[in-house]
């Protein structure tokens, strides 16, 4: 049975006429699928789905040979190569007002049926339906969108940059065991050294809203350790751990590790695909709550590259960065302190893990 999604945030979808409305997806379930690459872009679409020669005429992939001319947003693209994939989710983009056919990838599609026009980390009709909300509160540029609970955890994490106006640095705080994302703070002018100081400021603010409670704050935060992490460490240390509220948490010591040990998460291939499924299957299956706008936008451009998954050109991912760093101290929290696991397996989203004990230490 075909699913509808109507298009209630009234997205639009870029044409060769311009910008046009369209009602909403419909699922139209899975189907065989095909690779076309051009000299310049790549489409995974079904077999019977129709791009467009210089004069407008419909071709259908499976016709479609290297050589063959296309039309794109740019004017035309030459194809390189067409090759079948496996079966996947197909959509179909219903009613777009302006002529039936739009660009997907750059390449001008009839109205009919597609697959996502990348394959990004999350599901895109989950992707759709998600959606964000104006912040409560702000606190400089750190976005606020809960009140804290006095009775929760909460987890709080640095994606560290050079801060000279290139990639953001970004921080989010996600509450346990509600898996409710809480804030967020993202900026690229921002001083390494002051990144660590508006890290503090947000610890501060959950310790006193706990503190007013009448509750002892229950926190935990660290820094991802890759490249500029060493300059954010050495600026907390500067500043006095003893000054930032909460545990600051390290991954784990692992056997056979023969690099030199530094305070907290060092991401690897791994250890971010690992932190890439498990954040894919939280939001999924609804166990995992977002409210930022900008960061529901930096996932809907969060894609497959290779054997791993990173910002489409042009964009950026330092929400998610941040966020996967997030999800991988939870993970390692949850083996380390009872109470955090017990709360986990009543969430049924993180208990499949098995994780040695994390460490606290107050050097690098």
């Amino acid at each position: 049975m075909e699913e509808f999604l109507k298009n209630n945030l009234q997205l639009q979808v870029l044409t060769d006429h311009g910008w046009s409305d369209f009602d909403g997806l419909v699922d139209q379930g899975i189907k065989q699928t095909v690779e076309v690459r051009t000299q310049q872009q790549c489409i995974i679409c079904t077999l019977d789905h129709e791009f467009f020669d210089m004069n407008f005429n419909k071709i259908q992939a499976k016709t479609l040979k290297p050589g063959f001319s296309i039309r794109t947003n740019l004017g035309f693209d030459k194809i390189v190569s067409v090759k079948l994939k496996n079966e996947m989710p197909v959509y179909d983009l219903i009613n777009v007002e302006k002529n039936y056919r739009f660009y997907a990838n750059d390449l001008l599609i009839s109205n009919c049926k597609f697959i996502i026009f990348e394959e990004t980390l999350i599901n895109s009709m989950t992707l759709a339906k998600l959606e964000g909300k104006e912040p409560t509160m702000k606190m400089g540029q750190a976005r606020w969108y809960k009140k804290i609970n006095s009775k929760s955890t909460y987890i709080v994490s640095l994606d560290p940059s050079l801060g000279t106006g290139g990639d953001p640095a970004a921080i989010q705080v996600v509450e346990i065991p509600s898996m409710e994302q809480v804030a967020e703070w993202r900026d690229n002018t921002t001083p390494v050294q002051i990144q660590v100081r508006i890290l503090r400021d947000m610890l501060k603010h959950i310790e006193d809203r706990c503190k007013l409670a009448g509750a002892t704050p229950s926190i935990y935060y660290s820094i991802e350790n890759n490249t500029l992490g060493e300059a954010a460490l050495i600026s907390l240390d500067a500043l006095g751990e003893d000054t930032y509220p909460g545990l600051f948490l390290s991954e784990p010591v692992r056997r056979g590790h023969v690099r030199k040990f530094r305070k907290g998460f060092n991401t690897t291939h791994l250890s971010k695909i690992a932190a890439c499924s498990k954040l894919k299957q939280l939001i999924e299956t609804n166990k995992f709550k977002i409210h930022s706008k900008p960061l529901i936008s930096e996932l809907k451009t969060f894609i497959a590259s290779g054997t791993t998954f990173k910002a489409k050109g042009g964009q950026h991912d330092d929400l998610v960065t941040s966020l996967l760093l997030n999800i991988r101290m939870i993970m390692t929290l949850q083996e380390w302190d009872p109470a955090i696991y017990d709360k986990m397996r009543d969430q049924d989203g993180l208990e499949d893990f098995d994780l040695p004990m994390p460490i606290y230490i107050s050097t690098y």
